[in-house]
Formats: structure tokens, C-alpha cells, sequence
């Protein structure tokens, strides 16, 4: 009959804009997955470069932070033109918003290695105690890495689980800096004429602290597209509900 014959055709339309859509947050994902790969890249280079001494290659991965900056305007672009056709609402607007998100901290974790290879440029000849501290931070370089590719996978399942265990692994990124800040610390009060190694090595150290917090970000962005829970801080939400809570009660 014309309105079955209709009611089909309207069902096809239906079927088409969706699959549609989900081309375009596929893309979006996709152009987001590549950049979080491509800043992990930068950070093993980083490590190598620190380790080696290997002032080309710290160059290297100072010139190519520029493709990660690239990556960030193209997923903008991207989630412009999905706002613009789309009009997206609920689920699909907090994926889009926490996909943004995400772009912002891989690029600025693109920022912190590339501070980190420009450190790396400042170190010259290192004492056993420098080298010692440089064997703790590639160490938890590998720590990073591994985050990045655990933040990496939550974001493409949408694992809310593996999001949480790699906040959580963090904390080992901030233990080790601390420490490694002490040692270099007591280090150059030591020995003054070590200062400009210890300084350098300070500097990629705090980077590196700070890019494992955008991972940690990262993950918070995969809790809020599935769960649209924001957990970015949680003390301080926690305390304002417990606020609300207590002048309800009173």
C-alpha cells in the first residue's frame, strides 16, 4: 500500500542518516586515535633521544610536534562540520565534546615532549648520580607509553574500567617525579657545577609528569562520553554534593 510503501521508504532515509552519522564520529575517532599514536611516536623518540644524547633526533621530534598541531586543527574541523550538519544531542553530543577534549590534551602532550627533546639538547656530559636519575625517568617514560596506548584503546571500546586502572597508574608518574625532584635537588646542593644537567633533567621530568596528567585527562573523557559522569575533579564536586546535602538536612 502508498503508506507501508511510504513508511519504508521514511524507515530507509532514517536508516541512511544514522549510518551516516556514524560515519562521521567514526572519522572524528579515527583522526583522534592517529594523533594519540602519533604523540606516542614522539614520546618513545623523546626517550631514545634522552638516552642516546642524541641531539638530531631531539631536533627531530621538535620539528615533527608540528603534525600534532595539525592533527588538533583537523579534528576541530571535523567536529565543526558534524555540529553544523548534525545538530548532535545527548550521547552523541557528549561524544563529540569529550572527542575535543581529548585533541586539546594530545596536543599538549605534544607540547610537553617537545619541551622534553629541547631539554634533552641542554644536557652535555652526566655524572653516575645524573645518570642514575636519567635511568628513573625513562623508566617511567615506559609507564607513560603504556598509558597512552591504554587511553587509546578506552576511548576506542568506550572501557570505562580500563579508563579508571590507567588514572590510577598515574600516580606511579607523580611518585617518581617527586622522588627524582629530591634527588636532583640534593644533588646540585652537593655539587653546584652539576646544576645545568640537573636543572635539564628536572625540566624533562616535570614534562613528562605532566603529559601522564593529560593521559589521566584523557580517560576522564572517556568516563564522561560513556557514563556522562565529569570526573575531572571529583574532590571538589564530591564536597560542593556534600555541601547541598547538609543544608538539606538542616
Amino acid at each position: 500500500s502508498p503508506a507501508a510503501s511510504a513508511k519504508t521508504k521514511g524507515n530507509d532515509i532514517m536508516n541512511h542518516i544514522v549510518k551516516s552519522y556514524d560515519r562521521d564520529l567514526e572519522e572524528v575517532l579515527g583522526e583522534v586515535t592517529a594523533m594519540g599514536r602519533l604523540v606516542r611516536e614522539q614520546l618513545v623518540k623523546a626517550a631514545d633521544a634522552l638516552e642516546k644524547l642524541d641531539a638530531d633526533e631531539a631536533r627531530s621530534v621538535m620539528t615533527r610536534d608540528a603534525e600534532v598541531n595539525g592533527y588538533e586543527v583537523s579534528v576541530d574541523a571535523k567536529i565543526e562540520s558534524v555540529f553544523a550538519r548534525r545538530q548532535p544531542a545527548a550521547r552523541d553530543l557528549r561524544t563529540l565534546i569529550g572527542m575535543s577534549r581529548v585533541s586539546v590534551d594530545f596536543e599538549r602532550m605534544g607540547d610537553e615532549i617537545r619541551n622534553m627533546a629541547g631539554s634533552v639538547l641542554e644536557l652535555k656530559g652526566l655524572d653516575d648520580s645524573l645518570l642514575e636519575n636519567r635511568s628513573a625517568i625513562i623508566m617511567a617514560v615506559n609507564t607513560v607509553a603504556h598509558m597512552i596506548d591504554d587511553s587509546i584503546l578506552a576511548l576506542s571500546r568506550l572501557d570505562t574500567n580500563l579508563a579508571r586502572e590507567v588514572i590510577a597508574r598515574d600516580r606511579l608518574v607523580d611518585d617518581v617525579y617527586r622522588t627524582t625532584l629530591r634527588s636532583l635537588i640534593v644533588h646540585m646542593m652537593q655539587d653546584p657545577s652539576s646544576t645545568e644537567g640537573a636543572i635539564a633533567l628536572t625540566w624533562i621530568g616535570r614534562s613528562l609528569e605532566r603529559t601522564g596528567d593529560h593521559v589521566k585527562n584523557v580517560c576522564e573523557a572517556v568516563i564522561y562520553i560513556e557514563e556522562g559522569a565529569d570526573v575531572r575533579h571529583e574532590f571538589y564536586t564530591g564536597k560542593m554534593e556534600s555541601c547541598r546535602n547538609g543544608s538539606a538536612e538542616g
